[in-house]
């Protein structure tokens, strides 16, 4: 079980990093027309539309509570499993 947790925790971390790759990617106007945009656009959009109601004068928190909400979700299984 050991090995699942800390295999859950890797993906956690890799996806954190995802979106915030797909926010710094998202400063720049011409980055957003690449293909890499695209697919990790297409990676984290599922999760980010479920926080998009966290904007206040036009700046999204969405990231913030998503990454947070990853974290956790994931020291909810360190403590129900490990």
């Amino acid at each position: 079980m050991d090995l699942f947790i800390q295999l859950f925790g890797d993906l956690i971390r890799l996806y954190s990093f995802i979106i915030l790759a797909y926010v710094l990617i998202g400063y720049f106007p011409e980055a957003r027309r690449t293909r890499f945009y695209y697919i990790i656009a297409r990676i984290c959009e599922p999760l980010l539309n479920v926080f998009r109601f966290a904007t206040v004068s036009g700046i999204s928190f969405a990231p913030i509570l998503a990454i947070i909400f990853l974290q956790l979700i994931y020291r909810l299984m360190i403590i129900l499993y490990g």
